[in-house]
């Protein structure tokens, strides 16, 4: 099944799916300043505000009636693609870890693949348990934590993070080995 047949083009109007594009175009400048220790103060709003337009997104699209397939599929990637851009910006320039940067990648990419593999097999798009919708939400705190105080106030953090974050990659693989089997029932966006 391609892509094309799955979105409808008038997606891409909707303000949901507007601000899922706007979180993938500030991206650039983000990572820009983060890499600036004299522009840290501009990193931790431009990251505030990408990631506000994620806990804004989802709501939005489920008040208006415009969960759509676009939305399903762009909103995961931009989270993901923010959330280890970050990690690895600031694990270059702030001490983040970088076996927690390699951990948070290597789930990322396994989750996309697998979401690919479910669309392309089963025609079905997976959503996001709630398990990984807590990760998020976790690492971007802990993103701006370290952003905002380095290590010192980042890594308690990130401990706390690594909950949620071990209990996600355990869903998300329990959950694609259960479709893949054909004993789950896929489940419509949340």
């Amino acid at each position: 099944m391609a892509l094309r047949d799955l979105i409808d083009p008038r997606e891409f109007l909707y303000p949901s799916n507007l601000l899922t594009i706007s979180r993938l175009l500030l991206l650039p400048a983000t990572i820009y300043y983060m890499q600036r220790t004299d522009r840290r103060k501009r990193a931790l709003v431009l990251l505030a505000i990408t990631m506000l337009t994620d806990a804004l997104d989802g709501p939005i699209a489920r008040r208006r009636g415009e969960v759509s397939k676009l939305g399903q599929i762009l909103d995961p990637i931009a989270d993901k693609v923010l959330i280890d851009s970050a990690a690895v910006m600031l694990s270059r320039t702030r001490g983040f870890p970088w076996w927690a940067t390699g951990l948070l990648i290597f789930r990322d990419v396994g989750i996309l693949l697998a979401g690919l593999i479910v669309l392309r097999r089963k025609a079905h798009i997976t959503t996001a348990q709630s398990s990984g919708k807590l990760t998020t939400l976790a690492m971007t705190i802990v993103a701006l934590l370290y952003l905002a105080g380095g290590s010192r106030w980042g890594k308690p953090a990130l401990y706390a993070a690594l909950v949620p974050f071990s209990i996600s990659f355990v869903e998300y693989g329990w959950r694609f080995v259960q479709i893949m089997r054909n004993e789950h029932r896929p489940e419509t966006q949340e």
